[in-house]
């Protein structure tokens, strides 16, 4: 009987040691199987979002491009539509033979040159079939053309009327504009590449490359070009079509590309290798760390499943969390009140506090003009000036959608200096406030400051509150940013607050 008893015993023992090593091989196969599909997600994920910026970044730099250029093409109808231009031009043609009026051209010259200014131009000339130039023609261009320049010209044009032209004898630096007026007359200008540079944006991101290539994929410009960017160019060549503007992407970088003037590709990289790994190695450390607690947990709950365990073992946990605004990482609502309701009980005598209110007076106006994210990036400035402005040893939250609170301690051993600190402190934070911009002139955060004064003004939070807010509506009213107090308020403001 014994003898089967402890048969029994070693059976269920071992049954537990089993059952306790497939839940341990389980959970480890579970986890590696969750870590995979977590880096995978994470990756696809980033690779989304910049896929996403990087194509909307270039459909806006390629307008951009666009848009420098045919402004430039513009100065071309200002010269033909000139007097001294159809004076010239009836010149040149009358009778049988070309007829080159020097008063006259020397009238247009002037004029050209002057128009040539406004664009920075190098070259800027009418070209005759006879070779004949009026306006400034660089000794470049002379060399680049080998002094045949119409022919030449008249060969890239083919039967176009424009056309936009770099790459002359392998110089990328130099972009030809040129338009056939007619039959015998070419009008042509150039300018370095590098007047370009104004419209891509001051990158200090290493991690952006901006590229703009001929058809054949021969840079014309380009920003932080580095070997990441020649392979998205390699891929992007692949995809080119009338259909453009086209992406593609890969562990390493997301890249888009556009058409722009005749036949140029714009493109953006946004090479997030390193990040990718960053973010690979972080998961790394996780897993390792992760890995040893199932190592642990596995052996732990091996040797438990061998001994036995005592009956109806609860494990109750409370757990609580304060209200955090997730934009700007504030308390806020209940948990905000809760806070100043505290300080101001706990508060000794002779403590001087001001609750003050601040609102951005042009709210709607932002999101209606520019959307959630002027919205976000306005609340994001505001709350980090109430932050540098308090530190730590006061309490700055937020009240609601478009509302800010801060309660500040000014107390002094002598009241009046309490009172012009908090002045002053108003004083400083109105300039503070008024200097706050959105970002690419969007324009200006006009902020409103309501404060009230504990206890002068009275010693309860509610009342606080609401004499603080009076305060900030008639703030409101200012075009600049003022604080408003509310013992300041005429009578008939102050109502029975």
């Amino acid at each position: 009987m014994k003898s089967n008893k402890a048969k029994a015993v070693s059976a269920v023992a071992s049954a537990r040691r089993r059952t306790g090593i497939i839940s341990g091989t389980i959970i480890i196969l579970a986890f590696v199987a969750a870590v995979i599909v977590a880096v995978y997600f994470v990756l696809d994920q980033n690779t989304s979002i910049s896929r996403q910026n990087v194509y909307t970044m270039n459909s806006q730099l390629s307008n951009g491009i666009q848009s420098r250029l045919e402004k430039m093409e513009e100065v071309t109808t200002r010269v033909i539509q000139s007097e001294s231009y159809k004076n010239f031009e009836e010149s040149v043609y009358k009778g049988n033979s070309r007829n080159y009026d020097i008063r006259m051209e020397n009238e247009l010259k002037e004029f050209m040159l002057y128009m040539s200014t406004t664009d920075n131009y190098n070259d800027f000339f009418l070209l005759y079939d006879d070779n004949h130039t009026v306006g400034r023609v660089s000794n470049a261009t002379n060399s680049s053309f080998e002094n045949d320049i119409y022919s030449k010209l008249s060969g890239y044009l083919k039967d176009q009327q424009k056309l936009w032209l770099t790459g002359v004898k392998g110089d990328y630096d130099r972009l030809y504009f040129v338009r056939r007026l007619n039959s015998g007359t070419i009008l042509a200008g150039s300018i370095f590449t590098n007047a370009l540079k104004s419209v891509f944006p001051e990158n200090d991101a290493k991690h952006l490359s901006f590229i703009l290539v001929d058809d054949g994929g021969n840079e014309i410009f380009s920003v932080n070009r580095s070997s990441v960017t020649d392979e998205a160019v390699k891929n992007l060549k692949a995809v080119w079509s009338d259909g453009e503007p086209v992406a593609v992407d890969s562990l390493k970088y997301a890249a888009s590309s556009a058409r722009c003037a005749n036949n140029w590709h714009i493109i953006s990289v946004s090479d997030f290798s390193s990040r990718n790994s960053r973010y690979l190695r972080i998961l790394i450390y996780c897993t390792s760390i992760l890995g040893v607690a199932v190592v642990i947990v596995f052996f732990v709950g091996l040797l438990l499943s061998s001994s036995k365990m005592p009956d109806n073992i609860i494990y109750r946990g409370h757990y609580s969390t304060e209200s955090i605004d997730k934009l700007t990482g504030l308390i806020m609502n209940e948990a905000l009140e809760n806070v100043i309701v505290e300080k101001i009980d706990r508060c000794i005598n002779g403590t001087t506090m001001v609750l003050m209110l601040v609102s951005i007076k042009n709210y709607d106006l932002i999101n209606e003009n520019y959307g959630e994210n002027a919205v976000d990036e306005a609340l994001v400035k505001v709350s980090g000036v109430l932050r540098e402005f308090y530190g730590k040893k006061n309490t700055v939250g937020k009240t609601g959608e478009n509302e800010f609170a801060v309660l500040a301690d000014f107390t002094d051993f002598d009241l009046f200096k309490a009172h012009d600190r908090i002045k002053d402190n108003a004083r400083q934070l109105e300039g503070e406030l008024d200097k706050l911009e959105l970002e690419n002139e969007r324009g200006i955060i006009m902020c409103a400051v309501g404060a009230a004064i504990y206890p002068d003004d009275n010693d309860d939070y509610d009342v606080l509150y609401e004499q603080a807010k009076t305060a900030l509506e008639d703030s409101m009213k200012t075009r600049a940013c003022k604080c408003r107090f509310y013992k300041d308020l005429p009578k008939e403001k102050q109502g029975d607050k």
